[in-house]
Formats: C-alpha cells, sequence, structure tokens
C-alpha cells in the first residue's frame, strides 16, 4: 500500500493563521487558548513546543502583520515617482480590502486591549505594536529627507504629524469609516507635503 504525505501544514503555520483570524476578529483577550488549540486541530503541547504561551503568539500574530503591511506599502512605493508619492502609499494600503485586517489596525487595536502592560508577556506585546508605529514614522522621516528637508528638528515635527494623521485614517478604517475619511487624510497629508520644495 503506497503513503500519502499529509498536506496539512504544520501546527506552527496552523496556529498562527488560526490566531490570527481569531484575534483580528474577536479581539486578542476574548479568544482563549482552548479555542484556538481546537480550531487549529493542534494539542496544547505544541502551542508551548513552538510558542511558548499565548502572548508570544499574539506577538508572532503582530509581527506578521507588520510583515504584511510593509509589502503592502513596498509595492505601492515601488511605483511612486517619488518620496512624496512613497509617503502617500502609506495612506493608500489603508483603503486595501486584505485579510486579516485594515492595515495597521491590528497594532492599534492590540494597544487598546493592553493599555497598561502590567507583564513581561504584554511588555512584548505593547513593544511589537512599538515597533510597527516606528517603522511608519521612521518611513516618513526617510521620505521627508528625501522630498530635501535637512533640518532634523523639521523632518521629526512633520513625521510625527504625518503618523498622527496616519493612526486618525486607520482608527476611522476600524469603525468602517475607510473612503471618506482615508481620502481626507490623504488630502491633508497632501496639503502638508506641498508645503516642502522637492530638491532639483
Amino acid at each position: 500500500m503506497t503513503k500519502t504525505r499529509s498536506t496539512k501544514p504544520p501546527p506552527r503555520e496552523r496556529l498562527l493563521a488560526t490566531a490570527t483570524r481569531l484575534f483580528s476578529t474577536d479581539g486578542i483577550r476574548a479568544v482563549g487558548i482552548d479555542r484556538i488549540l481546537r480550531e487549529a486541530g493542534v494539542a496544547k503541547a505544541s502551542l508551548y513546543n513552538t510558542y511558548g504561551s499565548k502572548d508570544e503568539l499574539v506577538v508572532a500574530y503582530l509581527r506578521s502583520v507588520t510583515e504584511r503591511d510593509r509589502e503592502l506599502w513596498r509595492r505601492r512605493a515601488d511605483l511612486s515617482p517619488d518620496a512624496r508619492g512613497r509617503v502617500l502609499a502609506l495612506f493608500d494600503i489603508i483603503r486595501e480590502r486584505v485579510e486579516p485586517a485594515t492595515p495597521g489596525s491590528c497594532h492599534i487595536a492590540a494597544a487598546i486591549e493592553f493599555p497598561s502592560p502590567g507583564t513581561d508577556g504584554e511588555r512584548a506585546i505593547r513593544h511589537a505594536v512599538a515597533e510597527q508605529r516606528e517603522w511608519v514614522t521612521e518611513t516618513l522621516r526617510v521620505e521627508l529627507a528625501g522630498m530635501g528637508l535637512q533640518d532634523p528638528d523639521n523632518i521629526e515635527d512633520l513625521a510625527d504629524r504625518l503618523a498622527l494623521l496616519h493612526d486618525g485614517a486607520v482608527t476611522a478604517a476600524m469603525l468602517g469609516e475607510v473612503q471618506t475619511t482615508t481620502m481626507t487624510a490623504r488630502s491633508m497629508a497632501e496639503l502638508i507635503l506641498g508645503m516642502i520644495t522637492e530638491p532639483g
């Protein structure tokens, strides 16, 4: 008798895929380990052998969404002819219909669920959130410098303003107001960028 290999993904992938689906739709705190294990079809020992804890699984979930968001931005940024377009691409991706949720929203939702982390695991979750938000701000700094800004204080100030505008657009998208509010935020970003004279 010929044995056929199972095409089922390994436990690590099944745990992460299930956690991503459940955390993004139902929230992190509302989803228990037993439900994740049941829906992933994975034994509890596999969770602890691969991720160690639910908190570490949450961190893995946030970092996987981070990579997705960055790839979405890179694709749009590569089509942009200049730094200005690459900044606006951060706002454009908020309108994309992608799984598991609106770009940026998983991190804001996690920050809301863990406002005052009290354990190492919760602090790791907030750190993963901070990493994503710092990436947005650093991307803005780099592109603003590419537009010709040289004063570090000016770059920092404008990057912070645009990052705040980006947070507002993501939050509005989480409330179901994707098209209008995101376009408004993008237009406001264009006004800010319009005050910068690019080199050349």
